[in-house]
């Protein structure tokens, strides 16, 4: 047992073995997960990956942190063709619904992961809190987009803003891997840096992470922290077509 700083800046109790448990790929709601969702899964252990390196640069309990970047988003498992991650052929249901609809088939993935993990009875019930925070009150960006943009309010997520470092970790990661995921698929070049100033600069914009408190360089620490972290996804490829004519290589 370990005290972790956990939602709500409580001390509490964890049992570390129920967390290797829930991180073990073969446990039942993993498998579950993964099966109906493979794209999502994958992006959830790209998160737990990502807040590893912030949790100890942070010195947070960190099999803490990657069980709730692993179950962030397990509530897709109820309509998991609705979200692009695990959309394997071009049809695409939401093209057949109206924007207001479609935000709703999407938000509701946030109400949806409470009542999975409250019917698992491992779940600690402290990390749920901290779970459906990382949406906060953001923008369905898309949707708004495609509805005309009139009525932000229409088309945020209806759940609470981070109120903890965790929670605002978790929020910062999920959106900067969705945001590089895409930026890669879409062929884009971006610098790390630069995608991650944008990402946490939005956030607090917007008023997502106004009720966190924080010590001061905290946030230096997980920007620094996340570009160790991207470094890998970022570095240079060799373009192997130019090399082989530089130097005349046919195979």
């Amino acid at each position: 047992m370990k005290e972790g700083l956990m939602a709500n800046g409580e001390h509490i109790s964890e049992d570390k073995d129920i967390l290797k448990q829930l991180l073990d790929p073969s446990y039942p709601l993993i498998q579950r997960f993964k099966e109906s969702c493979p794209g999502t899964y994958k992006h959830s252990q790209a998160l737990s990956t990502m807040t590893e390196g912030v949790a100890l640069a942070l010195g947070l309990d960190v099999e803490s942190m990657k069980v709730a970047a692993l179950y962030h988003d397990i509530g897709k498992m109820f309509n998991p063709r609705f979200f692009t991650e695990n959309q394997l052929d071009e049809e695409n249901p939401h093209d057949k619904l109206e924007p207001r609809m479609s935000y709703q088939i999407i938000s509701r993935h946030i109400s949806d992961t409470s009542l999975i993990l409250l019917n698992d009875k491992n779940f600690p019930r402290e990390l749920i809190e901290l779970v459906t925070q990382h949406h906060g009150t953001t923008i369905v960006r898309y949707f708004f987009d495609k509805s005309g943009g009139k009525s932000e309010e229409a088309f945020r997520y209806k759940g609470t803003k981070p109120k903890c470092v965790e929670s605002m970790i978790l929020m910062i990661c999920d959106n900067l891997e969705a945001k590089t995921r895409s930026e890669l698929q879409a062929g884009r070049k971006i610098a790390a840096k630069d995608i991650i100033e944008e990402t946490i600069n939005y956030l607090l914009s917007d008023g997502q992470l106004d009720d966190v408190v924080m010590r001061l360089g905290d946030l230096q620490k997980i920007k620094d922290s996340l570009l160790k972290e991207m470094e890998g996804t970022f570095q240079k490829r060799i373009d192997y077509t130019k090399a082989k004519q530089e130097h005349n290589i046919d195979k």
